[in-house]
């Protein structure tokens, strides 16, 4: 009886075995099939509408941040120009540079310099130099008739433009429709209040902002 017993229990445990190998190769077949090719198609024409929706926002979203970026490192160099004017009792002007390192008056600021002008020669002079900057194509920066290519500040921190305190504009634009918000405009008021905000229809061609 005993005898009977466990070979009962063997052959018990045998069958379960085996019953359970058979499950698991079932299992690994089933996990081994793989997609089929209308399951294939669906993913790839699902990926295709994700990737169609998702670049334009993105493309979006770094420009925008780019023109914000230029626009505050802009903004940073008047608030430097003025600071130093004050600190070292001299007339201070931020200039259009293509080269960061001497005024080249252009109608389109690629970059900028900010200098002492110690001797009020209008020239950067060495060890006259500030800090300068530049604006990245296909940013474009263009400034209104009130600033030009140039802004000074005098040892009282005020910029000034004809002896009477300077109100005028810079656009920093993306010649696209990717934001719509393409530009932000650095407002300087009074001569010394500084900020930044959206400028609205300007449109590809980046127009120069008025006054």
């Amino acid at each position: 009886m005993l005898g009977r017993s466990i070979m009962g229990g063997r052959m018990g445990v045998d069958f379960h075995l085996l019953h359970a190998t058979r499950r698991g190769r079932s299992g690994r077949a089933s996990l081994m099939r793989g997609f089929s090719l209308v399951e294939l198609f669906v993913t790839l024409g699902v990926l295709s509408i994700l990737t169609a929706v998702s670049i334009p926002l993105i493309t979006s979203t770094i420009n925008a941040s780019r023109i914000t970026s230029s626009a505050n490192e802009f903004v940073a160099a008047l608030q430097l120009a003025r600071m130093e004017s004050i600190r070292r009792n001299v007339r201070v002007l931020v200039c259009e540079s293509s080269d960061g390192l001497s005024c080249t008056g252009g109608a389109q600021w690629r970059g900028w310099v900010v200098f002492a002008d110690r001797n009020q020669n209008g020239l950067v002079d060495i060890d006259e130099q500030i800090n300068s900057g530049r604006v990245e194509a296909p940013l474009i920066a263009r400034s209104s008739g009130n600033i030009g290519n140039r802004i000074l500040f005098r040892s009282d921190g005020l910029a000034y433009l004809n002896n009477q305190l300077l109100n005028g504009n810079m656009r920093l634009c993306m010649p696209n429709t990717q934001p719509a918000e393409n530009a932000r405009d650095v407002r300087i008021a009074a001569g010394s209040r500084m900020s930044v905000g959206p400028a609205v229809n300007v449109g590809v061609a980046c127009a120069a902002p008025a006054n």
